[in-house]
């Protein structure tokens, strides 16, 4: 019962990083969170968050700042449509020209920021395609291959039942 006990604890310490992972600053005014907070260049996250009804009203978008590496050329990223309670989310694929390191995203609405940031980590993208499969086996290269591998083995087998017999001749 208590490794079960521990387990739980484990498994909810391990969701509450993954859930709280992008949000960095929240405050009255609204909220943001990028998901997942670790991407290499072309890369796709989702971005989500709201913008308090009190502050903009319903009827403007949210717009998602940062740099103008991670949003080409001026640093605004996508305006999205929030519903009626402020929330909005939208998936955005990370330039593949954007260099590796951490950038802070915000909320622009009505005119002004609203004062909410997540942290953004772009990796360095990974160099070559990832090697999977089996070499030549990919192309039917294979093929001729098996029947002569199933011949050496049977002959191995031959040879290991005659040399039993001729130890036997010859004991």
């Amino acid at each position: 019962m208590k490794r079960i006990f521990q387990g739980l604890i484990v498994v909810a310490t391990i969701f509450t990083t993954v859930i709280s992972a992008g949000v960095a600053h929240a405050s009255p005014n609204g909220s943001i969170s990028v998901s997942p907070s670790t991407i290499s260049p072309g890369g796709t996250v989702h971005i989500s968050g709201s913008v308090s009804i009190q502050g903009c009203p319903q009827s403007d978008d949210a717009t998602i700042t940062g740099t103008s590496a991670l949003f080409p050329p001026d640093g605004f990223g996508p305006s999205v449509a929030r519903n009626s309670s402020g929330d909005f989310a939208v998936d955005y694929t990370v330039p593949t020209s954007t260099p590796p390191g951490t950038y802070t995203l915000g909320v622009r609405c009505g005119g002004g920021n609203v004062g909410v940031s997540a942290q953004l980590h772009v990796i360095s993208a990974p160099s070559g395609a990832p090697q999977t499969g089996m070499g030549g086996a990919a192309h039917r290269s294979s093929v001729p291959w098996t029947p002569i591998g199933i011949g050496f083995l049977t002959i191995a087998g031959v040879l290991v039942l005659l040399r039993r017999r001729l130890a036997g001749w010859l004991a």
